[in-house]
């Protein structure tokens, strides 16, 4: 599906060009519906998942109380990817236990193991517990599929750029005064019109992007440019949480032609996304005539055996 990735406010001022609505409160329900509509298409087409990683460091980082086993999981955390902890040079990956019954059985001895080969671990509440229990520190690392942050964020466009190179992540701006918090935010030459994820916040006129700029060269120059928050969805489906949007507006309304007809262009379009944009990759994946099969992946760790 192609189309151009939509900041947040372009979402929200679509949202208000289709409804032919400029309203103040049926714009705060407009941008309610987007979001939802955000949250919808990337469950649906699934092939951007938020994911992230952290590490701890056990029995260092230990919620106090609980003996070494038990570690903070993080604030924005949605499930488990995996988990492993490095010792030496080697990763021990731990098996994620999601049966609380088999989880007191493993731990029901009087006695809990001690170890730093962690074998199994087990998400509860706000916390992740490790067996066997961690004997000294070590780095554990965290991969998860994470809550996204809501989009709320206007674009940003005070001042201009006066640095960039062709291949380079620093950028220069002035008159601008720019935040920590626009790290993980998009930005974009305006004249350029790609998108580049914001990495590094050094200070109100000096940032640095995530990836390398493929744009022409800025060397002492006043380019125009945007900076705003994007949903982690493909960006051809971005105007697909509006149409979503004015659709559940229209029915809100009680406008029916209006609402059937974005309903259509909704279902259609992610019909398309889920043609085009849901494959997260194409390992494994073989098409042919008679439809859709899985080609197995081969472990290269693994060599022949007896042969001669």
């Amino acid at each position: 599906m192609e189309g151009a990735a939509l900041s947040w406010q372009d979402q929200y001022e679509l949202f208000q060009d289709l409804a032919s609505d400029d309203d103040a409160t049926n714009l705060t329900l407009g941008k309610t519906f987007i979001r939802q509509g955000n949250t919808k298409v990337q469950a649906i087409v699934g092939s951007y998942i938020s994911e992230d990683q952290r590490t701890f460091t056990t029995v260092t980082d230990a919620i106090s109380g609980t003996s070494n086993q038990a570690y903070r999981r993080p604030e924005n955390f949605r499930s488990l990817t995996e988990l492993y902890v490095t010792v030496g040079t080697t990763q021990y990956n731990a098996e994620l236990i999601q049966d609380i019954e088999l989880w007191r059985q493993i731990n029901s001895t009087t006695t809990q193991s001690t170890s730093n080969f962690v074998q199994f671990c087990f998400i509860k509440n706000d916390r992740i517990e490790l067996y066997p229990i961690p004997s000294s520190a070590n780095t554990a690392t965290i991969r998860y599929r994470f809550i996204e942050k809501e989009l709320t964020q206007d674009d940003y466009t005070t001042g201009t750029i006066t640095t960039l190179a062709n291949e380079g992540t620093a950028i220069t701006g002035s008159d601008s005064t720019w935040t920590a918090g626009m790290v993980g935010r998009y930005f974009k030459i305006n004249a350029d019109g790609q998108w580049y994820k914001i990495s590094t916040f050094t200070s109100t006129t000096s940032i640095a992007l995530q990836n390398e700029y493929q744009g022409t060269a800025i060397a002492a120059g006043s380019e125009a440019y945007t900076i705003g928050q994007i949903a982690n969805i493909p960006p051809g489906t971005h105007e697909l949480a509006v149409y979503y949007a004015v659709w559940r507006w229209a029915l809100m309304k009680k406008d029916v032609q209006m609402g059937r007809e974005f309903e259509r262009m909704w279902k259609e379009g992610i019909g398309d996304a889920l043609a085009t944009s849901a494959d997260r990759s194409s390992s494994g994946v073989v098409r042919s005539r008679f439809g859709i099969r899985r080609r197995g992946i081969v472990n290269p760790n693994y060599f022949p055996e007896n042969m001669s």
